[in-house]
């Protein structure tokens, strides 16, 4: 398989610039034509298997369909009212994101779940992806003045361990119940009413009855989203690690993990060269063999040593041996069991979760009828896709690319980058063309029109060859002369050029797209994420 031969295609997909822009994939959207389309490529695969020992794509997806509903209602209910809905045949729109205190535009996949669900008689549901590691635990902000913006962070934690989001916990009480309070006070000079007042209580009061902060922070969210009018459902997908169906899923790649291996790391490469990409470790880094020991795609980490390690996996004899490489390894009995004993492993304190590609794997093939992507998943999946026609000649299912750009509600700074290109053109003309570069009553001065006619006269009468080395020397020196009659307007230009790089990057900073929602106005925000919502379907 070359890179020629794959699906994998050059895609130049960018975030929109500009407040209240949308980037939504496929468009125009059409849900139901989308979903449609994916229920018939996933029935007309479903005879294959994709489960340890043989179980077919279809019965996974009935399990699995089962137990997201059930699990996501179960979750969801315990901290707020959740209303029956009409029937559980509707299709089930998902997404998914680490449960961090993100922008605005990864936000808006929910409210774009919300608006399709409904319009299909479907079940929005976001997946909490607690696997992933916790960044450090703060927010980009602004302080200062909206005349004078400084770049800043807001911590609502001290650094602890780099642990996945499920075990991430506070180390400093003092600084999360603070943050609300610090937060409003650096922002405030740029935004009344922020969202941080409302929000962070429910956090605080989540995390003191025991729960990590990942899933604080997405109890807090999701009662949000319930006070503006959206139905989505919260599921861990930490939680969905934990069903027979995923252990299956497991299972099945255990034992194939040496063909399985060989289809992941072509497809990568595949990409790799499509994409001109060097690193070996973009998109994702290949996975590894070690005489006989093969890695899959699969983190592991135990409750002694919560940091994640990559999953390998040895077998012979009817055994399985599973290892972290890092003195964890258990023996398991290849037979009908496994997986029944694969899902005993939490309750033994050992966690297994998939990584980036298999989680999206999953949840496109198994557990939802469309999902919904940002831009990096979106581009990533190309090589899911690959993967998954190669290991099960599947025509994978279509997917929503989707994302939003919002900015916080500041007076823009009345500059722009064509006003510093003005400037730096005026600048190079008083190198290289001084006589055009400043206009005003130097143009009055009797020796500055000396100079200009001399320089006149020498472009006029351009000599060949033998003598152009001393007509060259000439007009540098009627240039040079020229230059030190305007210098002081010149020094006044590279003052002005100076202070316009200033004012472009606070209008870069005040414009950036990456602030968490937590800064906003809620009322602003609420209505440009369901209007632009509204407008894509």
């Amino acid at each position: 398989m070359t890179a020629e031969q794959s699906g994998i295609r050059y895609q130049a997909v960018r975030a929109p610039r500009s407040h209240g822009e949308v980037l939504v994939q496929p468009s125009p959207l059409n849900a139901q034509r989308l979903i449609a389309e994916n229920r018939s490529r996933l029935a007309s695969a479903g005879d294959r298997p994709f489960g340890y020992g043989g179980v077919e794509l279809d019965v996974l997806r009935r399990e699995a369909r089962l137990d997201i509903l059930r699990i996501a209602r179960e979750h969801t209910s315990a901290y707020r009212d959740v209303p029956e809905h009409p029937t559980d045949d509707g299709p089930l729109i998902m997404t998914g994101h680490q449960p961090a205190l993100y922008h605005p535009g990864v936000w808006f996949k929910n409210f774009l779940a919300d608006r399709i669900a409904s319009q299909v008689q479907g079940i929005a549901i976001n997946v909490i992806i607690d696997n992933d590691v916790a960044p450090a635990p703060s927010i980009s902000a602004l302080s200062g003045t909206p005349g004078e913006p400084r770049p800043t962070r807001i911590a609502y934690d001290q650094p602890g361990p780099r642990v996945a989001w499920e075990m991430t916990y506070p180390q400093s009480m003092e600084t999360l119940r603070s943050f609300a309070k610090r937060a409003e006070a650096t922002i405030e000079p740029f935004v009344a009413n922020s969202l941080v007042s409302q929000f962070w209580p429910r956090v605080v009061q989540e995390v003191e009855a025991g729960k990590p902060l990942g899933l604080a922070f997405s109890v807090a969210r999701n009662c949000l989203e319930e006070s503006l009018g959206l139905q989505v459902l919260d599921v861990p997908l930490s939680r969905l690690c934990q069903t027979q169906w995923f252990c299956r899923i497991l299972g099945f790649i255990l034992v194939n993990a040496t063909s399985y291996r060989g289809i992941y790391n072509q497809c990568v490469q595949d990409y790799r060269d499509v994409h001109k990409i060097r690193s070996t470790s973009h998109p994702v880094p290949d996975l590894g063999v070690d005489e006989a020991w093969v890695e899959v795609p699969f983190w592991v980490w135990t409750k002694k040593n919560a940091s994640r390690r990559g999953l390998w996996v040895s077998s012979s004899a009817g055994q399985l041996m599973l290892t972290d490489q890092a003195g964890w390894q258990i023996e398991l009995s290849n037979d009908e069991d496994l997986p029944a004993r694969l899902e005993e492993l939490a309750s033994q304190g050992v966690y297994i979760r998939p990584r980036a590609l298999m989680t999206t794997t999953i949840l496109r093939l198994v557990a939802s009828d469309l999902f919904i992507h940002g831009i990096g998943g979106a581009k990533y999946d190309q090589v899911t896709d690959e993967i998954n026609r190669h290991l099960i000649g599947l025509d994978p299912p279509e997917y929503v690319t989707a994302t939003a750009t919002a900015q916080l509600p500041i007076d823009s700074i009345g500059v722009s980058k064509s006003d510093l290109q003005e400037i730096e053109s005026r600048l190079r003309d008083a190198e290289f063309n001084p006589d055009r570069a400043i206009a005003g009553d130097i143009e009055n001065n009797a020796q500055w029109q000396s100079l200009l006619k001399q320089k006149s006269s020498l472009l006029a009468n351009v000599p060949n060859f033998p003598e152009k080395r001393l007509w060259h020397r000439q007009l540098a020196e009627v240039n040079s002369k020229l230059r030190n009659q305007i210098a002081e307007p010149v020094a006044r230009l590279r003052i002005e050029r100076a202070k316009t790089v200033h004012m472009l990057h606070q209008k870069q900073l005040s414009a950036s797209r990456e602030y968490s929602f937590l800064l906003f106005p809620q009322e602003g925000l609420r209505n440009l994420l369901l209007d632009l919502a509204e407008k894509e379907i």
